[in-house]
């Protein structure tokens, strides 16, 4: 009888060790609003581990470097990330496709993989935040916001993400994952979906994202995951039907936009109306205000923080102009709580990916003066 009752005792101290263990494990890792508080601002590997096009394999031996040097940057350099953080910047996003590496299955080329992780290395070596996620699959690639797609595609997505999950499940809280960058709905609309049913897709996938990532376990039960509104877009529509994902873990969810307004300054090419050098009317300066306190209330109203996860103005030879945006923009985020990652590439590229220098270091030190 005392062998029985021995035996009892330590199976239930195995027990509840095992459990405080696991909660002690589990608090290691920041809430999202923990890590969204430590967050100063971050920077986007712009095209680079996105870049996608069929053509890459049909003119190239189909190597990783072929495709992260196919829009015009060379191979990522740990010197490179090294300089972002010298900078001030201490999150970087790294957008990655995925459609050209994986089989229908959702397994991925180990390859691809390999290299996407060793650019993961770069970041987290520097003790950054680091952000990976399904990039140009999404935003007019093959996954879209109508329930056709969710139904053909279920299992392929669930599958990519579980792998993505897997490989990367030893890794810390500094490692975030973001489920899919800009996706529309079947006729490729921006500012909102053409309907009810594609809004419902768009929460599914997210829904379908972070179940995925959840099932995995380990670190990936607490591990801290972005979600964007439909097309990551700032309209109307796609605030109104947004739905937070369920999520079988508390406080670990993060929702992110996209903004670049107005898009007549900030970007070079224009396809709706005339691009333009100039910016700072009451009235422009108004809207960057109201959209920094739009995202405020977006995000007391989920309980969630809100990120920007990509923003930017090329420089069109109006550095003063540019100045003065940038300034306008991160100060007001920044009285909003709002964190922002800047969008790094060709007439927005800070950094000389190149020689790993400094292109703007005025503008850089307007950001670092006016975030956090």
């Amino acid at each position: 009888m005392k062998k029985i009752i021995i035996a009892i005792s330590l199976t239930v101290l195995f027990v509840v060790t095992s459990v405080i263990l696991l909660l002690l494990h589990s608090a290691k890792f920041e809430t999202a609003s923990q890590a969204v508080d430590n967050i100063k601002v971050g920077w986007n590997l712009g095209n680079t581990l996105e870049s996608n096009g069929e053509w890459i394999g049909l003119y190239s031996d189909g190597k990783p470097e072929n495709y992260e040097t196919a829009w015009g940057n060379p191979v990522t350099k740990p010197e490179l990330i090294a300089a972002v953080k010298e900078a001030g910047f201490n999150a970087v996003r790294i957008p990655v496709t995925w459609y050209e590496h994986i089989d229908e299955s959702g397994n991925i080329d180990p390859e691809w993989l390999a290299r996407v992780q060793q650019v993961v290395d770069y970041v987290i070596q520097q003790d950054m935040y680091c952000v990976i996620n399904v990039h140009h699959d999404a935003g007019g690639g093959w996954l879209r916001a109508t329930p056709e797609c969710y139904e053909k595609y279920h299992d392929k997505v669930s599958a990519l993400w579980h792998n993505i999950a897997v490989h990367f499940k030893d890794y810390g809280e500094k490692l975030m994952f973001e489920g899919f960058n800009e996706m529309l709905d079947g006729e490729g609309h921006w500012g909102g979906a053409g309907s009810p049913e594609e809004y419902k897709a768009h929460n599914d996938f997210n829904q379908l994202f972070v179940d995925a990532v959840r099932a995995t376990g380990g670190n990936n039960a607490q591990r801290n995951l972005m979600v964007q509104i439909y097309s990551g877009a700032c309209g109307d529509g796609a605030f109104e039907n947004f739905v937070l994902p369920t999520d079988s873990t508390k406080g670990h969810l993060i929702i992110q936009v996209h903004n670049y307004d107005p898009q007549p300054f900030t970007w070079t090419s224009v396809d709706y109306t005339e691009p333009t050098d100039q910016w700072g009317s009451d009235s422009e300066k108004e809207d960057i205000k109201n959209l920094f306190s739009k995202l405020a209330a977006f995000s007391q109203l989920h309980n969630v923080p809100v990120i920007v996860g990509e923003c930017g103005a090329d420089f069109k030879g109006n550095e003063d102009t540019r100045k003065a945006y940038v300034e306008h923009y991160f100060s007001n985020a920044s009285e909003c709580g709002i964190k922002c990652f800047w969008w790094d590439t060709g007439d927005m590229a800070l950094f000389d990916r190149n020689t790993c220098n400094e292109k703007y270091p005025e503008i850089i030190d307007i950001i670092m003066n006016n975030c956090g």
